[in-house]
């Protein structure tokens, strides 16, 4: 078993307030859920308006699987027009045998 942790940090241009922030962030978050079964959540950046940081994990059974599912993540996270990806940083867990 290996697990990934993925950290975004994305922009939220136009968000003059923490409220604004939060409607493209949730749905960001919900669409990692439902798209990947991974667990989401913001992690950082909260009291800022105009930036966010978004963690990510998923449990995979093996590494090159891990590393496909990761790389599926970064290309959705990419796709979003609203919240530019500023910087992704990832990292890989062996599970107990």
């Amino acid at each position: 078993m290996r697990v990934g942790v993925l950290r975004a940090s994305l922009q939220v241009p136009g968000a003059r307030s923490l409220k604004e922030k939060r409607r493209p962030l949730k749905r960001l978050i919900a669409g990692l859920q439902n798209a990947f079964h991974a667990a989401a959540a913001e992690v950082d950046a909260h009291d800022l308006h105009q930036r966010a940081v978004v963690g990510v994990a998923v449990v995979a059974p093996d590494g090159e699987r891990l590393s496909r599912l990761l790389a599926a993540i970064e290309d959705y996270l990419a796709r979003d027009p609203d919240l530019p990806v500023l910087a992704i940083a990832r990292e890989h867990f062996s599970g107990p045998r």
